[in-house]
Order: structure tokens, then sequence, then C-alpha cells
């Protein structure tokens, strides 16, 4: 890897930071981009970039911290780096700083972490990577008259190399790509926009059939949605018993749940309580568990902390109740959690701080379901919830699809979120505008009565906090029945 070259720079580090008894940790990143935009069969554009850069975390012996960072690496710039870092530590203490010395119980870890790409950056030539995009964004306009696509491929193939006093000397790659679709029906009258992607790790998800096909699948079920919106008439608020499928699952594990789950915020979150987690708190019914952590080949994999600590698997709520939280080195001891070494950062200039990689919503005894989570339609999932006896044949229930953002007020556990569409489940199911899926996100976990479907998670996303997004991805089976509950409400008319 390309960090392998900075071992010079991580050595003399080292010596500067024995010689004042500072503790560091040095983060090195080494990254290229290309990002292609294609709209209605025209490049709107094509971008390269190569960026690298250091960052130095520099820790005084009372617990004080300075950080300072650069987008030029050389060991003469690293040395001023941590002289300034070591001067902001010292001034902590004159500024009512908060001092934190669990950092000096880290144990030491030497690892490297390589992930082979296939297809990588550069395996195939930029025009014909447009010639690809152009093509699948062609067969979606080609579709209909009505529709206008907009197709973003991106891809980012990123090295770290992450050293501490203690001797830690981890480096690993995160390569990652996506193709996103925003497709956007429009009539004389009404206009409606639904989304498609599909996440990978390099240049594969437009040229292995395999991928193709599924990026297909979901690009012409989007567009087929966007179709149907256009005059779909508005549905009565109120509330309802629901299945939402997992993208919208993910949207609930990691927006209302998982970060408050995170330990460097738990004084305003509802999962807290005097900083402390709620540990044993009941959220769910006794099948339910939300799980995070790192998996290989996924979209927001991270195999090693942005402290240069390994990434655990946190079962963040073990059947029902909550377990354990995402802690940071800095969080952890106060929030009364293990360490789990949730530290990540969006570059070498920012801080770490506690974030999710994949979440995801897992249930026992889910029912199995064969095929194609694209492949069943809303009146599939009628007669499957029919004749497992999970609804009446004349039972009222909505059918929520696909996920498009929202808030979460982590303090009281208020959410907000917004889907794609609502389908009345019936023989022919009737569909009607996006509306509002809001409540508290603990009576959603507790009305979840139900998973059907194997685990899909690959439901992806950035993350935003602090000013830095990172990559975030997760899911749940196919679909997860909610009961009707007086405080889960669906927006309408």
């Amino acid at each position: 890897m390309k960090v392998d070259q900075y071992s010079g720079i991580i050595h003399r580090i080292r010596t500067e930071a024995a010689a004042k008894d500072f503790y560091f940790v040095l983060r090195i990143q080494y990254r290229k981009d290309l990002a292609l935009h294609i709209n209605n069969g025209k490049t709107e554009e094509v971008s390269t970039a190569t960026t690298a850069g250091v960052g130095i975390q520099v820790i005084s012996p009372q617990g004080y911290m300075g950080f300072a960072a650069s987008d030029q690496i050389s060991e003469a710039i690293a040395v001023e780096l941590f002289h300034k870092a070591a001067f902001l530590a010292d001034q902590g203490q004159f500024y009512s700083s908060e001092s934190n010395q669990e950092v000096f119980q880290l144990e030491p870890l030497q690892k490297k972490v390589t992930i082979t790409e296939r297809h990588p950056l550069g395996s195939i030539s930029l025009e014909n990577v447009e010639a690809k995009v152009k093509a699948i964004n062609r067969e979606l306009t080609d579709m209909d008259e009505r529709l206008s696509v907009r197709t973003i491929l991106r891809l980012s193939a990123e090295e770290w190399r992450i050293a501490r006093s203690d001797g830690t000397d981890v480096s690993f790659n995160t390569p990652r790509s996506f193709l996103y679709h925003s497709i956007t029906a429009k009539s004389a009258t009404d206009t409606a926009t639904a989304y498609a992607n599909l996440p990978g790790t390099d240049l594969g998800i437009i040229i292995e059939a395999e991928s193709l096909e599924r990026l297909r699948s979901r690009a012409h079920k989007a567009a087929r949605l966007a179709l149907e919106l256009l005059g779909a008439p508005k549905l009565k608020s109120g509330n309802y018993k629901l299945v939402i499928d997992y993208a919208l699952a993910k949207g609930l594990a990691h927006e209302a749940f998982g970060h408050a789950a995170e330990t460097d915020a738990l004084e305003s979150s509802i999962l807290g309580e005097d900083g402390r987690l709620k540990v044993g708190l009941k959220v769910a019914n006794e099948h339910l568990s939300i799980i995070d952590g790192p998996i290989e080949g996924d979209y927001a994999y991270q195999p090693v902390s942005a402290m240069g600590i390994e990434r655990k698997t946190v079962k963040i709520v073990d059947h029902g109740k909550l377990s354990a939280g995402l802690s940071d080195v800095f969080s952890a001891r106060r929030a009364g959690v293990a360490l789990t070494g949730a530290e990540r950062v969006e570059s070498f200039f920012s801080l770490p701080i506690a974030r999710m990689t994949n979440i995801r919503i897992e249930y026992e005894n889910a029912l199995p379901m064969a095929g194609d989570f694209e492949a069943i339609t809303p009146a599939d999932l009628y007669h499957f919830l029919v004749r497992h006896k999970l609804i009446e044949p004349q039972e009222k229930v909505l059918y929520l699809t696909g996920f498009q953002g929202g808030q979460v007020n982590p303090a009281f556990g208020d959410f907000v979120f917004h889907c794609s569409g609502i389908y009345a489940l019936s023989e022919t199911p009737v569909l009607y505008k996006p509306a509002i899926f809001s409540g508290k996100v603990l009576s959603v976990l507790d009305s979840v009565s139900a998973a059907i479907g194997p685990l899909q998670i690959d439901a992806m996303g950035t993350c935003g906090k602090m000013g830095q997004g990172v990559p975030s991805c997760g899911g749940s089976h196919y679909f997860l029945m909610i009961n009707q509950n007086p405080e889960i409400m669906i927006g309408g008319e």
C-alpha cells in the first residue's frame, strides 16, 4: 500500500514524543477518487482526485489534547505538526479544557488489512467507464418519455496508517464504490421521484454481470414506482398496522437508535441517564436484536478504528434489551460500557468520534421468503402475509417502501422519516403518495411483531455527525411488521 512508505515519519514522531513524554496518535491517509455524473444521457461531470495528508493528536501526561493536520506528508512537516499539537495540549490546562487519560490504557496493536480490488480504478479507461454508465442511464430514460434520470458513479480507494506512542502500527484500505440513480417522472400536473443504488468496492458494480442485473432490477423497480406515483392519491393520516422494507428499517436502526447508542452523546440521549448507558433497558420484544459491526466488502467497512483499535461487532440490543453502546476511547468508561473501537474520521483533518458502520435489525425466527427482494411485488407481499396468518384478508395494512432521509431527536426518541411510496395491501394493492413516517423510536421497536425474508444489509448512505460525513450501511430482513400503535403516525391528508 502507498502508506507503507511512511515508517520513517512514524519513527521520528515516536522519538519526538518520547523526548517530551507526550502521547501521540498519528493518522496518515491516502485516497484516490472518481466521480462521474450523467444526466439524461449527457455527461455533466467527470473528475478524478488524489489526496494525502497526516493528522497528529498529542495528549499531555495530564490528559489534555492538541491536534494538527496537513495535506502534505514529510518528516519535517510531521515534526512541525507534532510540536504544534503538543503546544495546544500544553495550553489546554489553562483554558478549562476537559482532560482524559483513557488513551494511556490502550493495548498496542500491529495489524495490516488489505482488501483486494478485482476491478480497481484505472483497470479500464475513463472513456470506457463513461460509456458504460451512459448506457446504464440511457436504459432507464428509454423506458418511458416521462422519465428523467441522473446517474452518479463514485469510487474511492482509501488507505490508512495509524500509529501510537505505545507501538501501535496498523494499516488498512477501504475501497468503496456506488452507482446511484435519481429517477423523476413528470406529467402535465404531477412530479414524482424515486431512487435506486448499488454499493460495492470497485468498478465491478458496472462490470460484473451479477451486479449489473441487481442494479437493473432496482432501477427498473424505482422507475416503475415513480411512474405509478403520478396521479396517486394522498393517504389519510393516522395510525396503521405497517410493513416496512429493509431500507426503511436501516434508517430506523441508524438514525433513530444507533446515534442514541453512541456513548459520546449519552448526556442527551434517550438511552442514557447521567451520561451512562441504560444497560438492561427493555426496548423491544425478546426476538429483536440490533447489531453494528464491520463486514468485509461492505460499503461502510472499516476493520480498525481511527484510534488504531480493532473495531468490534456490537449487539446494541440483545434479544430486546439494551446491551452495549458504540463507544470510543474517550467516553466508554464514563458511559459504563466496554470499549468497542467505534472511532471514525472523515479525513486526516478530522478528530475521531463514535460512529456506526453496518447496523442491522435481526429478528429470531424470521419467516423464510424465497426470491430476490427486488422481484417481490406488493401483491406478493400481501399474499405471503395472508398465507402465514400475519394479517386478515380484509385488514388495513400499509407497506412503506424506500428511505429518503429524515430527522431524529435522540434526547426524546422522536423521529420523522420520509419513504418513497406507500401501498395499501390487498389483492390489488393501491399506491399512495409518500407520506411522513413519524413517532417514538422505542414505540416502533416494541411494536415490531415479525420479520420476513433473509437479511438484506446493503442499504447505503452517508452519515453526518459533527460536520463529518462517513459511509454507512445496514438493513434488516426483507420486511418488518409493526403493529398499530398510537405513537406511530403516518402523515398524509
